[in-house]
């Protein structure tokens, strides 16, 4: 079964796409914040992380950037989950190392269908 890390500070959103998640069939771990989002990525080394943007404590910025400098988690595809559907903020993140970037709010399906993509390339 295909882990994902959902870090994303909003309780009930965390808790609606996380069961959606598991409803359509994988293992799904969650982080409020970019620091537990990084510790949990490093500790559980999930297949895909989604990853919102504008969080306390850490920034989805930042953490994608400490995601990528690790060995372990260099090349785990981040889809990054933002309010901001600015291009600005798509080509930060884009630059900082998410694989894809989703606008909030996000088309269930088309995240879906790009998460199985990533595991099944592997």
């Amino acid at each position: 079964m295909a882990k994902i890390l959902y870090v994303e500070d909003h309780p009930a959103q965390r808790d609606i796409l996380a069961q959606m998640l598991e409803l359509g069939g994988f293992e799904v771990e969650t982080a409020a914040d970019g620091k537990e989002g990084v510790e949990k990525a490093l500790s559980w080394l999930p297949d895909v992380i989604l990853m919102d943007l504008r969080m306390p404590r850490m920034d989805g910025f930042e953490a994608i950037e400490l995601i990528r400098k690790n060995e372990a988690t260099a090349n785990t595809p981040i889809i990054a989950i933002s309010a901001w559907a600015s291009g600005k903020h798509r080509k930060r993140a884009m630059e900082v190392g998410a694989t894809e970037h989703f606008t909030k709010p996000v088309d269930l399906n088309r995240l879906m269908n790009t998460v199985k993509s990533y595991v099944q390339d592997d």
